[in-house]
């Protein structure tokens, strides 16, 4: 939206550093956060409190915002700013696992207020910081402004994987996808043959604490492997702050065996993956594919109409020592 609607609400760019940035996170980012149906969970906050608190001694978190005459804010961009060895580093808050840039409230879509934003970082970047915005939608009024105002200065990663529409038809994949989701398939049923295959989505508090022990019984197992440590994040660590209303994990076993758990962040019928791990001596049987079918089938029967996937970090493809499933 551009023209006249925008020159409505007169405004300028502020930065909020350390104590002020808590205060506004504290005070002002809920309402900002429930008027913006689009801002993704990453953005809630019981997430970004959790990001404050595990940021190391070296980092500040910074708030950007839009300010009204008034003192009233209407949009407001989450950052940290990380210095290492004189070297200043800013990115969004909540940028590992969740890599989604995401400028936050009732007119963070318009124009000239996306485009206050980028001027905003693009002079901080000229100051000499390193600004990087991970997962910055192109289909955003922050993402036309970034592109169009400092296209070569910001250092911008790849969107966020498209969300699956659900319910998902595996039918629309390529033929060899198509022919190894079929040959995955039957390998489980005949699974199911001779174990007990269990699947479980956590939808209360206790159910919630159970699954991040899942969750971090894989890292664990994961971090044992000879080939060194593994890519455990803390992020378990927040989502009970969460409450099972804005979180879940779901897991799946083999007999008694954890093999496979994901957590995920939900707003309204729209689903976040946060991270999935598998167990380092059964991927060779694929559970990570078998956790996703599950999954996708449960979120559809509640109602869910997406899921967005791959926000965490990839787990290694690398096979470990496999454990043979007796018939």
């Amino acid at each position: 939206m551009t023209g006249r609607s925008d020159l409505t609400v007169p405004h300028t760019v502020h930065t909020h550093l350390g104590a002020d940035a808590l205060t506004i996170l504290a005070r002002h980012w809920p309402a900002l956060y429930a008027h913006d149906r689009q801002a993704p969970p990453f953005q809630s906050p019981g997430w970004l409190g959790g990001a404050v608190r595990l940021l190391p001694a070296t980092a500040t978190p910074v708030v950007l915002a839009a300010m009204t005459a008034a003192s009233r804010i209407i949009a407001a961009l989450a950052l940290a700013r990380h210095r290492n060895r004189g070297r200043i580093r800013v990115e969004p808050l909540s940028t590992r696992p969740a890599t989604h840039t995401h400028l936050i409230g009732p007119h963070a879509e318009r124009d000239a207020v996306a485009e206050a934003f980028a001027l905003h970082l693009l002079l901080l970047q000229e100051t000499g910081a390193d600004v990087m915005l991970p997962g910055l939608r192109a289909d955003t009024a922050f993402g036309r402004a970034v592109q169009a105002i400092c296209p070569d200065s910001l250092t911008t990663q790849a969107s966020p994987p498209a969300a699956l529409a659900l319910p998902f038809s595996f039918e629309a994949l390529a033929p060899s996808r198509q022919r190894a989701h079929a040959r995955r398939c039957r390998h489980w049923a005949q699974l199911a043959a001779t174990h007990t295959i269990t699947y479980r989505r956590s939808h209360h508090q206790r159910a919630l604490r159970a699954g991040l022990k899942v969750l971090t019984a894989l890292h664990q197992a994961e971090q044992a492997r000879p080939r060194g440590p593994g890519t455990a994040v803390p992020w378990r660590a927040v989502a009970p702050a969460l409450g099972a209303a804005g979180a879940f994990v779901a897991d799946l076993h083999i007999d008694t065996i954890p093999v496979a758990a994901q957590l995920c962040l939900t707003r309204g019928h729209a689903c976040y993956s946060v991270e999935q791990v598998t167990h380092p001596g059964y991927r060779h049987v694929a559970p990570g594919h078998a956790l996703l079918r599950h999954l996708l089938d449960d979120l559809t029967q509640e109602g869910f109409h997406t899921l967005h996937s791959g926000c965490g970090p990839a787990a290694s493809a690398a096979p470990g020592p496999p454990i043979r499933l007796a018939a």
